[in-house]
């Protein structure tokens, strides 16, 4: 069975990218939906599925996975059909300014015949509200349904005998967050 994960840019890109790195105030601006059976490694090529500005939408590419530019989570709790939520909507167009207004002013509106990157993933993976998701939004998103499936896991195997308190579940730093790659 296939695994799913979230790879997030965080290179120097083009104009786009800084845009979108300033409107969400976080290093990254892209995202894409892998799904293979191994961890994706540094500098390996991966099929990938996301909405890009470059590629006029949502499309399915292969992209390197270049070492400093990419940093990669495993996502073990995504449905096996979120490849499938996100591959209907290939061939729609990007939708930039959506996301930069969803995250200046937090314009909550969405179109569904218009997506940007993290939004589609968001949607792939079954997370509300995705049209409010800029990338930091969903890694963020991501680490916490990450710390609770594992945490589900642990109690089910009887490796955890009570529930955990809120502050032991404080937020991770983004570069030390287990499951990254890169």
């Amino acid at each position: 069975m296939a695994r799913y994960w979230v790879a997030f840019y965080r290179g120097k890109g083009r104009v786009m990218d800084w845009v979108i790195r300033k409107a969400s105030r976080a290093p990254y601006s892209h995202v894409e939906l892998i799904r293979q059976e191994t961890r994706p490694r540094d500098g390996e090529i991966v099929t990938c599925v996301s909405a890009s500005a470059r590629d006029g939408g949502v499309r399915i590419k292969d992209i390197e996975l270049k070492p400093g530019k990419w940093k990669v989570y495993e996502v073990p709790w995504a449905h096996p059909a979120s490849w499938d939520r996100a591959e209907v909507h290939l061939g729609k167009p990007y939708e930039l300014w959506m996301m930069v207004w969803s995250q200046l002013i937090k314009f909550n509106r969405t179109n569904r015949d218009k997506w940007f990157c993290s939004e589609l993933v968001a949607h792939a993976l079954g997370l509300a509200m995705p049209h409010a998701k800029s990338p930091s939004d969903l890694l963020r998103a991501v680490h916490d349904n990450t710390r609770t499936w594992n945490y589900a896991i642990a109690r089910q195997k009887g490796l955890v005998d009570a529930p955990v308190a809120a502050t032991d579940l404080g937020p991770e730093d983004e570069e030390e967050a287990p499951g990254a790659v890169g």
